[in-house]
């Protein structure tokens, strides 16, 4: 079986700080990602409810997370100084991921 890794970075913010964390995310965070070989997607949330929502920001690998902390441990350099928070970093082994185009084929389909 293919060795699937994700990266899950999760903390709470104001909701008009949300712009400056799309940005960061945006800006520096993805064209990042990209550069690097075994980087597959990245999705942001942002809980529903609450004064300060909860931000969860999860980076998805082909194989091992190396490469990529550096990237990561400067984005939540940049989470900590734009909320004040710190936020929280986990590693998953990714057991399945499926993503559907718009003509609802599968374009991702891992592991």
């Amino acid at each position: 079986m293919q060795t699937v890794k994700s990266r899950v970075v999760s903390f709470f913010a104001d909701a008009a700080l949300i712009p400056d964390i799309v940005r960061a995310i945006d800006e520096d965070v993805l064209p990042r990602y990209q550069e690097l070989p075994h980087f597959v997607s990245f999705v942001a949330l942002r809980s529903e409810t609450g004064p300060r929502p909860e931000v969860v920001a999860i980076s998805v690998w082909r194989s091992g997370l190396e490469g990529s902390e550096e990237i990561s441990e400067a984005f939540r350099d940049e989470v900590h100084r734009v909320t004040g928070t710190t936020p929280s970093r986990r590693g998953y082994d990714t057991l399945r991921i499926v993503a559907y185009d718009a003509d609802g084929q599968p374009c991702v389909d891992l592991p």
